[in-house]
C-alpha cells in the first residue's frame, strides 16, 4: 500500500489599512515528492478569510482549503491578516478670513475623509467663538481657527488645519444733532 504524502499548505500572513479591500491572499507548500510542484495537483487550495473592508481594525484568522490529489494529504496551516489604522484628512476648511464686527456669525464646512466629525477650537474667543460648526464674532481683533479631527480606533487622526481670521471694527456713523439759541444765552446741551 502507498500511502498519499503529507502536504503542508501554509497561509502567508497580510495585512492592510482600515476601509480597503483585502489584498490577493497567497500559500505556499512544505515539501513536494519528486519533481511535483503545486501545478501537480487536481485542484490547488486556496487562502479566504472572513474580513471585509468594512471590519474593523484588529487580526483575522486566515485559512487554507480545496486541495485534491491523490498523492497528497493535505495539512493546513493558518496565518492572519493585520487590519491596521487608516489613514484620513480634513477637507474644505476655507473659512472667510475677514469679517466685520456685527456680522452673521461665520459657517465652518470642512469635512474628515474618515466621515468622522472635525471639531474647532478658537485661540481668541474673545474674538471669535466657536459654537459646534459656526463662528461667532464677539469683537474686533485676530482670532486663528483650528479643525481638528483625532481618529478612533479604525481611523489616526488627521493632521490640523488652521487660519487666522481677522475681525474689523465695524464703521459706525455718529451725528451731531442741530440746536439753536437765542443771543446771549448758553449753548444749550448739544447731542
Amino acid at each position: 500500500t502507498v500511502h498519499p504524502r503529507d502536504l503542508a499548505v501554509f497561509a502567508d500572513a497580510a495585512s492592510r489599512p482600515y476601509g480597503q479591500s483585502n489584498p490577493p491572499l497567497t500559500l505556499h507548500y512544505g515539501a513536494f515528492a519528486y519533481d511535483d510542484n503545486a501545478s501537480s495537483l487536481g485542484a490547488q487550495p486556496y487562502a479566504y478569510t472572513a474580513a471585509t473592508a468594512s471590519s474593523p481594525t484588529g487580526t483575522y484568522e486566515v485559512n487554507a482549503t480545496g486541495g485534491a490529489s491523490p498523492d497528497y494529504h493535505f495539512v493546513y496551516h493558518g496565518s492572519i491578516l493585520a487590519v491596521g489604522t487608516s489613514g484620513q484628512s480634513i477637507a474644505g476648511f476655507a473659512p472667510d478670513l475677514n469679517a466685520t464686527y456685527g456680522d452673521l456669525p461665520l459657517d465652518l464646512n470642512a469635512s474628515a475623509t474618515s466621515g468622522l466629525p472635525v471639531d474647532y477650537s478658537s485661540s481668541n474667543p474673545d474674538v471669535l467663538e466657536v459654537n459646534g460648526t459656526r463662528l461667532e464674532i464677539r469683537g474686533a481683533g485676530q482670532a486663528t481657527i483650528y479643525a481638528h479631527q483625532s481618529g478612533d480606533g479604525n481611523h489616526d487622526p488627521a493632521f490640523d488645519l488652521n487660519a487666522t481670521i481677522t475681525v474689523h471694527p465695524r464703521d459706525l456713523n455718529v451725528f451731531a444733532d442741530a440746536a439753536s439759541r437765542p443771543y446771549g444765552q448758553s449753548n444749550p446741551p448739544l447731542t
